[in-house]
């Protein structure tokens, strides 16, 4: 019951501002200034208007409204509600944890009712979440909107504001409630409203803490519920305290505020009691109000500046503080903002009766008073503690521990920063610094002498480092902010450029050491590195002391460090302090020497990083001077913060590096680890030493073991050979070098490449150190280094370069730029990480990386190691399961012969190998599948996405489904992953994430880019890959849509979300039903028509599956699917646009708007498809209304009770939509470079099964190919890459064109099957009779008729669809019914007999051509047969034409008759079948109309012949037919005897079949030479009786054929039952009831034998038989006539 005013306004409003902040972002001039023109006009600011004046002000609980809950009755919104005892305590709970009006917190747990399930969590729960979440929302509409009015009074100012200054007013009004002229209502001041809601906010967070703490001692603190509560109402509270903070800055800078609110706030303020979060949130506000009030940018004078000075100073004196170093900062930031009033030629400046010096003396002692209170210290633990994240930097920890000295550390439970809150403190921040360099230079000037004169006398005790603070003030404001810093760098004269100057000279080390870093965080992008790098180069401090800090300075100091070290002897090998300096300074301490070369490195790593001109410089020096001082370090006993830091430099030369700059590095690399960088003392030793020299593998199991315990060395040195590891940015795509020389580590182990290195990251660090870890941030950075390295291994590795090798005509040995394939398969660090996948330990390691507290990833922000380590995770899993099978079976057995022997160094160790394959891995994970799910509603998108591509890996792999499916032999089981899903309630959760992301409103801004839209792909694609993979059995999608999962069925249970119309299930409706797929021009929009296409696919499998059919069909009919799909048009074709682009052309192919117009074929296709399912279910559900108004539908027209008829495109008109092959067709480019080009391998099926070209592979075989061709150092002329460029480009767009032409080919091909099977449907269950059956079967043929005859050339396969639509129609027909006396129905059938006449002929005029292949011209036949039977069976009216018909028959001539008799004994069984059949009726015909054309022309083709000679082998084929048992060479069998007995009925038949010799081959077939029951076995009747039916069907073909020729061939048939005599004589006996068995017999046996009785007697008959017998005998009683005389 969402009502106007709550979060779901709010979240509305923030997703509209939030997009209009991002046009901004993007195009400011245009998008972003129309879209902020245009703010005003949301409805959703006039609704939460009233909210933004309240703020956050709630009702507080009231006796009468906890009387009136309890009552169990309460009445709002004009509605009366009825609340039982369970939810009256849930109201009552709420109320009291939030401290909120009873009345307001029902209403709270109403609006929560939905919630439940989509958060996983009770009611109670639900509503607190909810309450914060909505303060949240507001005070966030509440920021950008003040954000906004700036951008529009900047826009305005700069004169671009056309259509601006709207906001302005509303801003002013309801938020900072300056009511103005004509405004009658007034507000509170929103300053002090904001103050005192902070305040209540802090004392709402005091009693929480209580609450907490009395909780513990009663021991309650340990539940898990009252724990999570607490966690997110004290991050949700710190999170509003956070953002009003920033919303009060925004408020004082607009002028909001008066002196009075500025001293309440000092006041409150100051009077802090510990140092904690609110002191960091309210700094900002500080700033403001200094700024505001004190500063020369104010609009005040200095008169009134001078009044507010003595006001604060009161406050100031006016006792004693908590915290003097808060107190201390307030004064310093006040004192140099202050006192630029008082600079030359400023206002104060000349004064009268003001001794402006004295004043200036006054503020600099009182400043440094305020230093020595710790001022500095408190503002850099401010800015340092508001950068806090989860990345521990020892670094910062080194610099806390020496700078930080009064201020203490920040609570634990304190909730990190916002970007917001950064911004605002750190531009604080560059006002204060700007201030006190410009405004106070006397104080800077003595920090520094008095530094120096400290150093000087040696009293290095007594040195305080405010000036070093002051310089890391800087460096951590301006970090990561590089157009703040170009302040720094764009003007030369500036001061804050001559700070800079001054800041480098004659430094102490500690001033050195902040130099350094300062100088490091000014350097954040390439052109303010470049300027760094200049700063220090020596040509650019010609007019600088010496003794500045240059590049040479810093290289020097390096190398002087590193060699101390070194010559030191090994067992004091430590970092220890350097003796003297270049000047002859005072010795310094051991610790801050250290944190000086660190800042050296640091400034390196930062400078060579972002800095091309830097690193080549570094690069470049003299025998590679940095280089080998960095790798000596790290040889060398230095200190591990040092180490690291260097591994950290070495990182950053490699910064857009070369293939070649990498091999060198691994050399050297290598080199070190395999001790040729050791210390001289070192080397010493070993020379001395009686032992033999260690192997350098004893080096390299040295430093592993060396650095291993350390986090700052490991993590930098995974780091580092992830950057090695990683090929070069410019490299090709085909990923065809390996990153390391071919020959690396030869010498030293006895297989080269970087085993030992994969090995101690993944097996000791990932597998055996991170487990042992205690400090959970270690751990998670360490695991995401460890598996970033792994996936960097895993992704440089090409495996289609195998597949080209073994399945193109390309040399790729010859293409890649290492030596051979398998010198890169062998060595590629691939194999290595693979292997280290099938270890128990590793994989236990990465599924504890994913498998992590739902708490701890809440609070995760999306760049924390956390977050990117279950990424990196999960990112791996995903890869090596694609890559699995080409490692199983092309890489392993290649480099098994070549494996090492098992290590038995810990460091260095062996993968175990437990797993036989990934999924084997993967099942060991009881909790894999619940932690995929519940990522996906985290607000991760890139976590949310891989999670899902994931899960959708795993939930078809073959083997994991076999997995999740096993159990007993014999025994009913569920699905293993659908149990553990459920057990802790998993599933709900997951799905409840899946409904709140799907049901996200689109952003149509960003598009197909929004991270919401590709979360609903993802999530889409993962429901279709599952249902796909195992449709008839549960899995964990249908689980997810909402079903009850039994062990084979599927089931609806009462009272779940499926039942309540909640369930994910439900939220894809909308999807179809409510979201357009065009814009406001009409056009196609493809991004909407794919996301409709995803939904519907699904839907696709649920309603075609018989587990899930019924279930569905009948939840699709309650929403009128059928209907909604019918009204958007998605059965037709919905516009010739598509993204502003007309659908001609093959460039049009090429266009990403052609992928939306192929999903809009398939979304046809699918939705015909539907209508036909539903359609048939309706009609075996028996629910004739419904089917009516489906038919009506289908017709064009919706009918709607109670309103009128919706006119909608009728399914007849469908065909005229589809497209044509015509408007895209292209030819094939011309080539020559790539003329010969094999693109097979390239070949892939896409979802649908379609063979498309995989344009990545493409474009590999391009680069092969140009490759193969090259020879090295050959030089290729501009002109010649250029052309060979431009063909490349030919070739992507040419098979981008194909891919798409054939897709549309395809789905073109399936939205008409699938219309064709809709009208077949609608043909055999419709309730039409007489005239309008007639007339639906006309309307069909006329849809149908053009198309057929439109394809019958050019596409037989889309003909055959449409023939066999035909052949349906026209065996449905009645030709009985054909016979009308009134003139209407008489018109409809003459229309209808026109039509099937001329689908006759198209038959007729395709076969004769010999168009498509058998079963289309069996079809074919088919038709014809029908009509001719038709127009045979019905010869009156309007269907007398069988002269007409034998004339088109004759018009065809041989050519028909060729085509069929050839398919009659040449095609499959089916379409014999159907030509014997159309011959038979042919030859009827001719009998009928006395034309014997027909039976010459088969004569004449020698076919009679043939026919004939087939009985040869009669009894034979009769035999194999039956034993076979095919159906199909039953009923040509029998079609040919059909034929044979037509043509014998004919005079001209007769002639010609026993002029075939007929009689002659039956008799050479041995048919009727034996006694059936012996040529069966007599036990089996039904045998005999098969056996019986041949013999009457070729008898009666004898008899017909000497009853048709008459006294011309009664020789043959007296011959014929002269010879057959003894089985005429049986069959006549068994007939006539006499003989043995004669009253046994089966009934049907009885009547086969009464059959063939009936043929031989005709036989007898028609010879004269009886009557030539008698003679004969009569003859023979006579002399025999003399012959001879």
């Amino acid at each position: 019951m969402a009502e106007d005013g709550t979060m779901e306004v709010f979240q509305a409003l923030h997703r509209d501002l939030t997009t209009v902040a991002d046009a901004l972002k993007e195009d400011r001039e245009e998008g972003g200034r129309l879209a902020l023109a245009l703010l005003p006009e949301n409805p959703l600011l006039e609704t939460a208007a009233p909210s933004f004046e309240s703020l956050l002000d709630k009702p507080e609980r009231k006796k009468s409204s906890r009387d009136a809950v309890l009552s169990g009755k309460v009445t709002f919104g004009g509605e009366e509600w009825t609340l039982n005892k369970d939810f009256q305590e849930i109201v009552l709970q709420i109320a009291d944890d939030i401290d909120l009006d009873e009345i307001e917190a029902t209403k709270l747990a109403l609006q929560a009712e939905g919630e439940e399930e989509t958060l996983g969590r009770p009611r109670k729960e639900c509503a607190i979440i909810r309450f914060h979440q909505q303060r949240k929302y507001l005070l966030s509409c509440m920021l950008l909107l003040l954000e906004l009015h700036k951008e529009e009074d900047e826009l305005l100012a700069d004169d671009v504001g056309d259509g601006l200054g709207r906001l302005g007013p509303y801003v002013t009004r309801y938020i900072l409630r300056d009511n103005g002229p004509g405004v009658t209502k007034v507000n509170e001041r929103f300053v002090p409203s904001c103050t005192t809601t902070l305040a209540g906010i802090r004392n709402w967070l005091q009693k929480l803490s209580e609450q907490i703490n009395g909780a513990a001692m009663r021991g309650l603190a340990t539940q898990l519920q009252l724990q999570e509560t607490y966690e997110f109402t004290h991050i949700s509270l710190m999170q509003q305290h956070e953002l009003l903070a920033v919303i009060l800055c925004y408020a004082v800078e607009r002028h909001m505020a008066n002196e009075g609110d500025f001293i309440n706030f000092l006041k409150e303020y100051g009077g802090a009691t510990r140092y904690d979060y609110s002191i960091v949130h309210l700094l900002p506000v500080v700033g403001t109000y200094i700024t505001v009030f004190g500063s020369t940018e104010s609009n005040r004078s200095v008169e009134q500046a001078r009044k507010l000075n003595a006001a604060i100073s009161r406050v100031f004196d006016s006792g004693t503080r908590t915290i003097p170093f808060l107190d201390a900062a307030i004064r310093a930031w006040w004192l140099a903002e202050y006192s630029g009033w008082y600079v030359q030629d400023a206002a104060g400046s000349g004064l009268r009766d003001v001794d402006i010096d004295q004043e200036d003396m006054k503020r600099s002692k009182q400043f440094q008073e305020a230093l020595k209170d710790g001022a500095f210290d408190f503002l850099l633990a401010a800015v340092l503690d508001a950068k806090i994240t989860e990345w521990q930097d020892p670094w910062m920890n080194r610099v806390r521990n020496w700078v930080q000295k009064r201020t203490p550390a920040l609570p634990p439970d304190t909730v990190p920063f916002s970007t917001q809150l950064q911004g605002r403190l750190n531009a604080r921040m560059e006002i204060f610094i700007d201030a006190f360099i410009s405004n106070m230079p006397d104080v800077l000037r003595k920090l520094k002498i008095e530094e120096d004169e400290l150093r000087q006398t040696g009293q290095l005790q007594d040195q305080d480092i405010d000036l070093e603070r002051f310089l890391l003030i800087i460096a951590y404001s301006y970090e990561g902010r590089p157009e703040a810093g170009d302040v720094f760098w764009a003007d030369p004269d500036s001061n804050l450029a001559g700070f800079l100057q001054w800041a480098s000279r004659r430094t102490s080390t500690p001033l050195q050491i902040a130099f350094c870093e300062m100088l490091q965080c000014l350097s954040d992008d390439s052109e303010s590195a470049t300027y760094a790098h200049e700063f220090l180069l020596d040509e650019g401090h010609q007019l600088r002391k010496p003794s500045s800090i240059t590049w040479t300075t810093i290289l020097k100091e390096l190398e002087y460090h590193i060699n101390k070290i070194r010559a030191k002897p090994v067992g004091t090998q430590v970092a220890a302090p350097r003796v003297a300096k270049l000047d002859n300074e005072p010795t310094d301490s051991e610790h801050e020497f250290v944190m000086l070369q660190e800042a050296y490195l640091r400034l390196i790593t930062k400078l060579a990083s972002e800095s091309e001109p830097s690193r080549l410089y570094l690069l470049q020096q003299r025998n590679d001077r940095l280089v080998m001082l960095l790798l000596q370090a790290i040889s060398s006993a230095i200190g591990p913060q040092i180490r690291a830091s260097a591994f950290r430099a070495l990182g950053a030369l490699m910064a857009r590096k070369s293939l070649s700059q990498n091999h060198a590095m691994w050399r050297v690399v290598e080199s070190c680890f395999t001790g040729t960088f050791i210390s001289p003392s070192m080397s010493a030793r070993s020379q001395t030493s009686t032992a033999a020299l260690p192997p350098p593998s004893f080096f390299m199991e040295a430093l592993f073991q060396e650095m291993s315990p350390n986090f700052d060395e490991t993590s930098t040195f995974i780091q580092f050979l992830t950057v090695l590891t990683t090929l070069p940015g410019g490299s090709t795509v085909l990923n065809d070098a390996l990153p390391y020389p071919e020959d690396l580590g030869a010498s030293t182990r006895t297989r080269p490449g970087i085993e030992p290195y994969v090995d101690f990251i993944l097996g000791h660090v990932f597998s055996m150190r991170i487990p042992e870890s205690r400090e959970v941030l270690h751990q998670r950075a360490l695991r995401f280094y460890c598996l970033d390295f792994a996936l960097a291994c895993i992704c440089s590795f090409n495996e289609d370069l195998i597949v080209f090798a073994n399945e193109s005509n390309i040399n790729v040995d010859g293409a890649i730029q290492t030596k051979d394939l398998e010198t890169y398969v062998s060595l590629h660090p691939f194999a290595r990480v693979m292997e280290w996948m099938y270890d128990s330990k590793f994989m236990k390691g990465v599924f504890d990386t994913i498998h992590q507290n739902a708490t701890d990833i809440g609070k995760a922000a999306p760049d924390s190691p956390l977050i990117l380590g279950v990424l990196r995770a999960v990112e791996l899993l995903s890869k090596v399961l694609d890559l699995q099978a080409t490692f199983v079976d092309l890489v392993r057995p290649i480099v098994k012969p070549h494996n090492r022997v098992q290590s038995r160094s810990s460091f260095t160790p062996t993968s175990n190998a437990a797993f036989a394959s990934i999924e084997d891995g993967l099942m060991a994970s009881l909790t894999l599948v619940s932690d995929l799910g519940g990522y996906c509603g985290i607000g991760h998108p890139a976590l949310t996405l891989a999670s899902l591509k994931l899960l959708e890996k795993i939930s078809t792999s073959p083997k994991v489904i076999s997995a999740w499916q096993s159990g007993f032999t014999g025994l009913t089981h569920r699905n293993k992953a659908i149990v553990a899903l459920e057990e802790h309630g998993d599933a709900q959760t997951i799905a409840g994430a899946f409904t709140a992301e799907l049901t996200n409103p689109l952003d149509f801004r960003r598009e197909a880019e929004s991270p919401d839209y590709q979360i609903k792909t993802y999530i889409l694609d993962f429901l279709y890959s599952c249902l796909k993979a195992n449709p008839d059995r549960p899995t964990i999608a249908h689980l997810f849509l909402g079903f009850r999962c039994s062990a084979n069925t599927l089931e609806i249970e009462p009272g779940s979300a499926f039942d309540q119309r909640s369930a994910l299930f439900h939220s894809l409706l909308p999807v179809i039903i409510d979201v357009p797929v065009q814009n406001e021009d009409g056009a196609m929009v493809q991004w909407l028509v794919a996301l409709k296409y995803k939904v519907l696919r699904v839907f696709q499998l649920l309603w075609s599956s018989p587990l899930s059919a019924k279930l569905v069909l009948e939840e699709l009919r309650e929403h009128d699917f059928l209907f909604h799909i019918l009204l958007q048009g998605l059965v037709t074709q919905q516009g010739a646009s598509w993204d502003g682009q007309e659908a001609v052309g093959p460039d049009f192919l090429t266009t990403p708007a052609a992928e939306g117009f192929v999903d809009c074929l398939s979304i046809r296709a699918m939705a015909l498809e539907y209508i036909a399912h539903e359609l048939c279910s309706v009609t075996q559900s028996q629910l004739p209304a419904l089917k009516r108004r489906i038919f009506d539908a289908l017709g064009g027209q919706i009918v709607i009770e109670g309103m009128e008829s919706i006119p909608v495109p009728s399914v007849f008109d469908f065909h005229d939509t589809l497209p044509h092959d015509d408007l895209f067709l292209a030819p094939p480019p011309e080539l020559n470079a790539f003329g010969d080009l094999d693109l097979r391998p390239c070949l892939e099926q896409d979802d649908d099964g379609n063979m498309v070209y995989n344009l990545n592979k493409v474009q590999e075989v391009l680069l092969l190919k140009r490759n193969e061709g090259s020879q090295p150092g050959q030089v290729i002329l501009q002109q010649d890459a250029a052309a060979m460029d431009a063909e490349e480009q030919i070739v992507l767009l040419y098979v981008l064109y194909l891919n798409r032409l054939t897709q549309i080919r395809a789905y073109s091909l399936k939205t008409l099957r699938a219309w064709t099977r809709l009208l077949m449907v609608m043909t055999g269950c419709n309730d039409f009779k007489g005239t309008n059956e007639v007339s639906f079967i006309l309307q069909t043929l006329q849809a149908t008729l053009p198309g057929i005859e439109m394809y019958g050339f050019q596409k037989p396969v889309s003909a055959l669809e449409l023939a066999k639509l035909a052949k349906v129609l026209l065996f449905k027909l009645d030709f009985a019914t054909m016979v009308s006396k009134d003139q209407q129905s008489r018109a409809v059938e003459n229309l209808v007999s026109d039509k099937l006449y001329q689908l006759f002929e198209m038959c007729l005029d395709s076969v004769a051509k010999w168009v498509g292949n058998q079963e289309l011209r069996s079809i074919y036949y088919n038709i014809c047969y029908r009509y001719l039977t038709g127009i045979l069976d019905h010869n009156q009216g309007a269907l007398s034409s069988l002269r007409k018909i034998t004339k088109t028959v004759r018009a065809y001539g041989d050519k028909l008759l060729n085509v069929v008799c050839d398919d009659a004994f040449g095609g499959d069984a089916e379409c014999q079948s159907a030509a014997l059949i159309l011959l038979t009726t042919l030859v009827q015909l001719g009998r009928k109309e006395h034309d014997n054309y027909v039976v010459e022309t088969l004569n004449k083709l020698n076919f009679i012949g043939i026919l004939v000679d087939s009985l040869r082998d009669v009894l034979q084929e009769w035999m194999e037919i039956n034993q076979i048992g095919n159906a199909d060479k039953q009923c040509s069998f029998n079609a040919k005897l059909a034929l044979l007995l037509q043509l014998c009925q004919t005079r001209e038949g007769a002639k010609h079949v026993l002029h075939a010799n007929l009689f002659r081959t039956v008799e050479q077939s041995g048919l009727f030479a034996v006694d059936p029951e012996l040529q069966v076995d007599s036990s089996d009747s039904k045998a005999l009786e098969k056996h019986y039916v041949l013999l009457v069907k070729v008898a009666r073909i004898l008899g017909i054929a000497i009853v048709s020729r008459g006294s011309h061939n009664i020789l043959q048939g007296r011959r014929f039952l002269t010879d057959n005599r003894m089985l005429v004589t049986h069959v006549l006996k068994r007939s006539a009831g006499v003989g043995t068995g004669a009253g046994r017999m089966e009934p049907a046996l009885a009547e086969r034998i009464e059959d063939l009785a009936e043929a031989f007697v005709v036989m007898i008959t028609a010879t004269g038989f009886l009557e030539f017998e008698d003679q004969t005998l009569g003859n023979d009683n006579k002399p025999a006539p003399v012959l001879f005389h």
